[in-house]
Parts: structure tokens; C-alpha cells; sequence
């Protein structure tokens, strides 16, 4: 049964052989079914859009917030929030129980913001990169071989204008196999065989290719094997130019026979008579000396550890370096050193070393209770608990300074005065230390508490002669000095002007403002 009839997808006539067929082709069926679900699809939405509530302020105008709330205010999640808590962006009082945040510091966010940066211009500052001249330079290849290695590792480009760039950290990865490995003194190049030989480039073209010359390519330069030619050529007896003779292996390695047979006896290189030679194995000596100049000590540590017994409890009459240390009054550091040369055994335990009570107590040959402190000498860590830095900070700043110091049984002794002297500037007056009401300010704390920069800060707290006191390498200042100073600069803000904001002002330098104010006898007021 033939019928005449129109697709109701595209409108064109055929002929349909069942009553029921209303497409001319699956095609149109398919287009068809699409449509309609997608029309489905954009009515769904367009009802569900005209059922939704106008947004309303969840919060009601609360001024102080949970960090859920603050969140939801900013449209984070409260993983993000906690983080910028935590970075200090967001200020934030944690109280028992409770973190309250102020919806107004949440606002003042907006105020100055920092200029809006974008991802990639924020990584292009970060990291560094290549242009393609820094790659053809340094690993020797051609534009169509970088574009062709950028391609295959997907090695992302960055446009600058007209300059692309090229991360340098992947292209170090990704091009390293490309600067091959060659001992020079194994290789001629050309040119050298141009000036030994007397022979001219067509000639040595044509020699290397008829003798089948191993050969190394790197950029432009061709590496052909010194010890086929040199045998070819009669400078070098008959010998397999695959094999090494002792005379070459000393002339390159700078080896004495007796290290030469060290390696060759240890390591199983192969090696034969050959005349009234004896060879070595290219290639297998080759590759074991380079694994022995390469091998890192860390790796024999841990075969050597591996070895150890391993054990989960401390066995009775063992102890630990740190308690060897406090014990004994020396660092750790030395404790090794002590162990290690004196070869003491010791169980690895949770990667912690244990080492026998007694065995340590013959090699220190000390009695710590009976041990007598020099009078007005110190240690180096008493000296770092008072001042508040680190033990080797304490040896370097002694060592600069050439400190007197005596050692008894393995300790150093430090003489009190000229460590005072030495820091002095570590430490707060006498008054402050005894004052417990004295509150210190950080560097940071001071800059966000004056609204300056840390250039300002520096000049402010010495102009000043602010109080300070150093603890871990961090500044600390008086916080009531810095009031009184905010105090007495508040009280004359409204009729006279400091010598830095005169020179803002007015685009002057201090010299210029002080002989101006020295000629026209203005009127000023000088504070302490």
C-alpha cells in the first residue's frame, strides 16, 4: 500500500506505506523527538521560574554573624569562609563555643579593594616561562621540534601581544631526554676530525658513512665514537673499540689500577685477555660508575635500616636521642655525630633511634648530677630560652662575634656579660620585664592598628624610640608608647602640621621643609 503524504518535521511530500507514518525519514523522527523534549524542558523551567518567591533578606539586618550566615551572605561555602577566617581577610572573635563575625568589617571588604586580577595573569606571575629562542637555545632543537614536543605533552602556551611563552618547569620535564649525556673526551665532533686527520668535510662524510661510525646527533652537532676511528686510523691497536683498555679507562676516569679492579672484580663487568691486554666492557663500566657518582646516601641509609631488627616497644634500658640529649646537656645534632663515630648499636623503633643506657653512659664518661656549672657562664640553650631564638641562630651570632666560651666535657660555655651585651637588643628594659600589665604589639598589629605601611612602621617606632622587644625572630612594641604618641599627634592635628605631612603635601623633601621652616621662623612645637 502506497500513500502520498507530508513530513511533519520538514514538510516535504513522500510515500508512506502504513496509515501511521508521519515522518519522511528516521532523521526527521529523531529532530522531531528532540525538539519536543526540549520544548518540554524550556516550559518546565519558564514555570518554575514564575513560582519562585521574590529573595527576601534571610538575615534580617543582623549586624552580628555566625560564619554560616556570613557565607550565605557572601555566597560561599563555609569551607571558604572558615578559610579566609583563618588567613585573617575576615576578622572573627571565637568565643566558647561560638565564632561571631561583624557584618560590617564583611562590608568594609569593599571598600579599597586591591585591583582585580585574573587567574592567568596571577599565574603568569608566579611562575616563570620560556620564549621559543630560550628553548632553541637551550636544548639545541629547531621551532618545528619544540611545536611538535609542546603538542604531544600538551604544554600549555600564554600569549603576551605578539610573544608566546612556554612554562618553564614543564619544558624542563618534557625536553630534558633532549640534552643527551656526552662525554666529550668518547667523541669527535667534525671539525676535529677536520684538523687531526687533515681531511676535508666531504671526505669525512664519506669516511664515517662507509665505516658505519656510531654516532650521537644533538642539535646541529654529530658525535661520532673516538675509539672506531682512532682503530680504523691506526692510533689505536686492534682492539674491539666495544671494550675499554686500563691505559683509557686511567686517562679518562683518572683511576689507579687497583681502583680499576676494585670496580671490575665487584660489580662482575665483563672483561677478557686480549693480546697483552686487558679489556673492560664499554658500556657496563660506563653505567656503574655513573650509578656510583649518582647513588644518593639516603637510599644505602634506608637499605642499611632495613636490615635492623624492627621492634614496636622500647626495650628496657634504652633511650631515645632527645632524652640523651637533655641528660648530657649537648643537641641532638651532636649526640649523632657521637653515636655514629663510635659505631653505638641501636634499635630503630616508629623511625626513632634507641640506644643502650649503659653503652651511652661509657661513651659520654660524665655523671650529669655531679657535673659543675662554671660561674657567669652559660649554655646555648639556656641562652636561646631567654632570648627566644633558636639554638643555631645562637652558635652563628657567638661564632660572629667571637663570644669567650670554654668547653668542658663536650659542652660549650658561654660568658654571661658578653652575651648580654651581644642580645641586648633582644630584650626589653628591666621595668617592662618586671611589668606583667605591659601589652606588646606586633609589626603587623602596629601597622593594622595605624593604618601604615611597614616602611612607615619602621620609621615611626624609631623616630619615636618606641619600646621594642624580639622573640623568634618577630618584632615586638609597647602598645601604651605607641598611644601616648597617637595621643600627643591627635592633640596638635588641628593647628600644626608633622614634617611628613608636610612634605606629602606639598611634594617636598625633609631638607627643603626644614630649611623653609628655619628661614620663615615658623612656629612649632616639639614633642617627646
Amino acid at each position: 500500500m502506497e500513500i502520498q503524504k507530508r513530513c511533519k518535521y520538514c514538510g516535504r511530500s513522500f510515500i508512506a506505506h502504513k496509515m501511521t507514518t508521519i515522518y519522511c525519514s528516521p532523521s526527521c523522527n529523531n529532530k522531531d523527538y528532540k525538539r519536543a523534549i526540549r520544548q518540554k524542558q524550556i516550559a518546565e523551567y519558564m514555570e518554575e521560574e514564575k513560582q519562585k518567591t521574590p529573595k527576601v533578606d534571610i538575615l534580617g539586618g543582623k549586624e552580628f554573624l555566625t560564619p554560616t550566615e556570613g557565607a550565605l551572605l557572601l555566597g560561599l561555602s563555609r569551607a571558604t569562609f572558615y578559610r579566609y577566617m583563618l588567613n585573617g581577610t575576615i576578622k572573627a572573635v571565637q568565643l566558647r563555643g561560638k565564632t561571631i563575625v561583624r557584618r560590617k568589617d564583611i562590608e568594609r571588604l569593599f571598600d579599597n579593594p586591591p585591583t582585580y586580577q585574573s587567574h592567568s595573569e596571577k599565574k603568569q606571575e608566579k611562575r616563570e616561562y620560556y620564549t621559543f629562542r630560550q628553548i632553541m637555545e637551550k636544548f639545541k632543537c629547531s621551532k618545528k621540534a619544540i611545536m611538535t614536543r609542546v603538542e604531544k605533552y600538551n604544554i600549555p602556551k600564554v600569549y603576551q601581544g605578539r610573544n608566546c611563552f612556554f612554562d618553564r618547569a614543564l619544558v624542563d620535564v618534557h625536553f630534558a631526554q633532549l640534552i643527551a649525556d656526552i662525554d666529550l673526551r668518547d667523541y669527535y665532533t667534525i671539525p676535529q676530525l677536520e684538523e687531526k686527520y687533515k681531511m676535508s668535510h666531504a671526505a669525512v662524510l664519506s669516511f664515517v658513512t662507509r665505516n658505519k661510525i656510531p654516532r650521537i646527533t644533538q642539535g646541529r652537532t654529530v658525535y661520532y665514537s673516538r675509539a672506531h676511528i682512532d682503530t680504523l686510523k691506526g692510533e689505536r691497536e686492534s682492539i674491539d673499540p666495544n671494550y675499554y683498555t686500563y691505559a683509557e679507562v686511567m686517562e679518562k676516569y683518572h683511576f689507579s689500577k687497583d681502583q680499576i679492579s676494585y670496580y671490575v672484580h665487584n660489580y662482575e663487568i665483563d672483561n677478557h685477555k686480549q693480546g697483552r691486554f686487558t679489556v673492560i666492557n664499554r658500556k657496563e663500566f660506563d653505567r656503574i660508575i655513573k650509578e656510583r657518582m649518582e647513588t644518593n646516601s639516603l637510599e644505602k641509609e634506608k637499605e642499611r635500616r632495613a636490615k635492623l631488627p624492627k621492634l614496636n616497644a622500647i626495650p628496657e634500658g634504652y633511650i631515645s636521642v632527645a632524652q640523651i640529649a637533655e641528660k648530657y646537656g649537648v643537641t641532638p645534632k651532636h649526640v649523632q655525630a657521637k653515636t655514629r663515630e663510635a659505631k653505638t648499636p641501636k634499635f630503630v623503633i616508629k623511625h626513632l633511634n634507641y640506644y643502650n643506657e649503659a653503652a651511652i653512659e661509657q661513651l659520654f664518661n660524665r655523671d650529669p648530677e655531679k657535673f659543675e656549672v662554671p660561674k657567669d657562664y652559660i649554655t646555648a640553650q639556656e641562652i636561646a630560652k631567654r632570648f627566644k631564638v633558636t639554638v643555631h641562630h645562637v652558635h652563628g651570632r657567638t661564632r660572629e662575634a667571637n663570644i669567650p666560651k670554654i668547653t668542658v666535657k663536650h659542652v660549650n660555655f658561654y660568658e654571661l656579660k658578653a652575651v648580654e651585651a651581644l642580645f641586648a637588643k633582644n630584650e626589653a628594659s628591666e621595668e617592662l620585664q618586671k611589668n606583667e600589665s605591659a601589652e606588646w604589639l606586633s609589626g603587623t598589629d602596629v601597622e593594622e592598628m595605624l593604618g601604615i605601611t611597614t616602611c612607615a612602621r619602621r620609621s615611626f617606632v624609631s623616630r619615636h624610640k618606641i619600646p621594642s622587644k624580639k622573640e623568634h625572630g618577630i618584632a615586638y612594641y609597647l602598645r601604651s608608647a605607641i598611644e601616648d604618641v597617637n595621643n600627643t599627634l591627635a592633640k596638635y592635628s588641628d593647628q600644626y602640621y608633622t614634617v611628613e605631612q608636610i612634605c606629602e603635601k606639598f611634594n617636598m623633601d625633609r631638607g627643603k621643609v626644614y630649611g623653609m621652616l628655619r628661614y620663615s621662623n615658623v612656629r612649632k612645637v616639639h614633642e617627646e
